[in-house]
């Protein structure tokens, strides 16, 4: 980022379960999430998702479920909107794009709100969207920056739980 350098001498494996990034605000964890799906290029050195590179792979990115820090929405679509939309991309029919977005509402307990637009959404809604946007596709990899930012006690604890369940199915969760 300019004259600041956001990662350096970064080396590591991750092992299926779940994989905790720990640290304080501006050292690198974010960078590192975007880093591993594909979203940044890395200046030096190479960033490598079940040994293929990650910068402009749609074939790793279709195997990550990527849930953002930062609230990135079209205020004016609603939540079931947003889900098929990006279901689209990963080239399903439109029977199976139902099948998954209606699957993803229900495990966040958003299908009574499928209809509302996303700016009427409360905070932790918004979290529970990005949640469902990231295991709709159903990865093999997912990936959760703050996850629990904005969500009640109950909505943490209902989270929390659907996190275990994917690591209970053998797959791969980093979550900062």
């Amino acid at each position: 980022y300019g004259n600041v350098l956001g990662l350096n001498d970064v080396s590591l494996e991750i092992e299926e379960g779940i994989t905790g990034l720990l640290g304080p605000n501006g050292a690198g964890k974010s960078t590192f999430m975007k880093l591993i799906t594909g979203q940044m290029k890395p200046n030096i050195g190479t960033v490598t998702v079940r040994g293929r590179k990650a910068w402009n792979n749609p074939e790793v990115f279709r195997g990550i479920g990527f849930c953002t820090e930062q609230d990135v929405f079209y205020e004016d679509i609603t939540g079931w909107e947003f889900l098929t939309g990006l279901l689209r991309f990963y080239g399903y029919g439109p029977a199976e794009i139902r099948t998954r977005a209606a699957k993803a509402l229900d495990i966040v307990d958003l299908t009574e709100d499928r209809d509302r637009l996303i700016r009427g959404y409360s905070r932790g809604m918004r979290q529970r969207i990005k949640f469902a946007q990231a295991v709709a596709h159903d990865p093999d990899i997912l990936i959760l920056d703050e996850p629990l930012s904005g969500l009640d006690p109950l909505g943490k604890r209902k989270l929390i739980r659907l996190i275990k369940e994917f690591k209970s199915q053998g797959r791969t969760v980093l979550v900062s």
